[in-house]
């Protein structure tokens, strides 16, 4: 048994598949890789079958969305600690080895984000999504101006994994519904069953994946409107608690929204929209209390 296993979910982009997969295993730690490909064609397997490493695994999916990729990439794999990162991430040298030390060193630690940083913008108004850590520890459920993690460089104890009830597949990228913050739910019904996460700058990842012109304000629209869903759906589920999560949200983006108004600044209700319209979007489907995680139709 690999003391760690890496999942990778990639479509239609082998090259880039390719690529990360040969950052991951650059690194001599023990671990397995397994990329799962949800790809239309055989083009992301030739890429990586040019990869000469017995480590390295590809599965064929035919499922579609991140959620589903790694929820199958984890169901083939048998480490005791879970890594994931994404097909346009370059783990930086020493990334495997860093992230399964996080969990050796210390028996306490049951989730690790690590630092998500970008390149120079291609063009001004590009967007990707990066994770600069200020705390340490995640005592609790974050504010929006406070630590959120990312999938591009995310560790789990398997055990833990399993407990929480893997990721939800109507969140994340990909996903038929909610198309982001598939990590973010995972966070939230972490912290509530008390967890202890870890937030790490030592572990790093460059993610290449900048969204440019057009294509920049579909991509804000749904994660805001997918992190509505996943507090919304924790306030279904899990009573007060959960329900003062979304509250402390929806209070930030009022107070801001309005605070930019009386400086004279343009204000963005939008956010506050999306967030709020994602959240009472979670009434069109029942929850699977036991696993947190919505039902689909």
């Amino acid at each position: 048994m690999p003391r760690l296993s890496v999942v990778i979910p990639t479509r239609d982009r082998g090259a880039e598949a390719a690529e990360a997969a040969r950052a991951v295993l650059a690194d001599d730690c023990d671990l397995e890789l397994v990329v799962v490909d949800q790809s239309k064609n055989d083009a992301t397997v030739e890429a990586l079958k040019k990869i000469a490493d017995p480590r390295l695994r590809v599965v064929r999916s035919n499922l579609r969305g991140a959620s589903n990729a790694r929820n199958a990439g984890v169901a083939v794999t048998t480490a005791p600690v879970l890594a994931f990162t994404d097909d346009d991430c370059r783990p930086e040298a020493g990334w495997a080895s860093t992230m399964l030390k996080l969990f050796e060193d210390d028996a306490t630690t049951d989730l690790v984000f690590g630092r998500v940083w970008l390149p120079p913008k291609p063009n001004e108004g590009d967007y990707a999504a990066s994770f600069e850590p200020k705390e340490r520890l995640q005592r609790r459920v974050p504010s929006p101006d406070e630590d959120i993690g990312i999938g591009a460089n995310f560790g789990i104890r398997r055990k833990v994994f399993e407990e929480l009830g893997t990721f939800d597949a109507l969140l994340g990228p990909g996903a038929p519904v909610f198309r982001g913050a598939e990590e973010t739910d995972l966070l939230i019904r972490a912290t509530h069953r008390g967890y202890r996460v870890v937030n790490a700058r030592e572990l790093s990842v460059l993610h290449l994946g900048y969204r440019t012109g057009v294509d920049v304000r579909p991509l804000h629209v749904q994660y805001q409107t997918a992190v509505g869903a996943a507090f919304g759906k924790h306030a279904r589920l899990d009573g007060v608690g959960g329900v003062l999560d979304a509250a402390r949200w929806v209070a930030f983006y009022t107070g801001k929204t309005m605070a930019d108004a009386l400086h004279l600044r343009r204000p963005r209700p939008g956010v506050l929209f999306y967030f709020v319209k994602g959240a009472l979007g979670t009434f069109r489907y029942k929850l699977d209390k036991d696993r947190g995680a919505f039902v689909e139709r």
